[in-house]
């Protein structure tokens, strides 16, 4: 069996300019707007789902009869489909969590253009920070 963990590669380090390192951050940022913004269209489409046809309501069976009096019987109760609430759930989780890298990598697009020239030792998790796919 390979066993993968023994190594060097931990340790080692790769040189980067800062703003080759920005070009990362910024195509990072770019793509976790896109999937802010598509989770945002997946919300809007749940919500539409939610006002067209989201609201149950549900009454006692007993609560129809004229002559019947019984204090279990219970009114009418209004609720939103379980299904939408779990989607609308997700679509706000994940708007939140794409937002807040957006925020981020904006950040370091900042620092990073403001030192161009700067050279930086980057880990594999750094490298995968600002160039890895998802």
């Amino acid at each position: 069996m390979l066993n993968i963990g023994n190594g060097k590669r931990d340790g080692w380090v790769f040189e980067y300019t800062a703003a080759k390192l920005a070009e990362g951050a910024q195509a990072q940022k770019l793509y976790r707007q896109s999937r802010a913004d598509w989770w945002a269209e997946q919300k809007a489409a749940v919500m539409k789902e939610v006002r067209e046809s989201g609201i149950e309501i549900s009454e006692s069976v007993a609560a129809g009869l004229a002559n019947y009096t019984n204090s279990q019987s219970r009114g009418p109760q209004v609720g939103v489909r379980a299904d939408l609430q779990a989607k609308l759930s997700e679509c706000h989780g994940k708007i939140q969590q794409h937002q807040q890298a957006v925020a981020e990598y904006d950040g370091w697009v900042q620092v990073l253009q403001a030192n161009p020239e700067s050279r930086l030792g980057l880990t594999q998790a750094d490298w995968l920070f600002f160039f890895g796919k998802a």
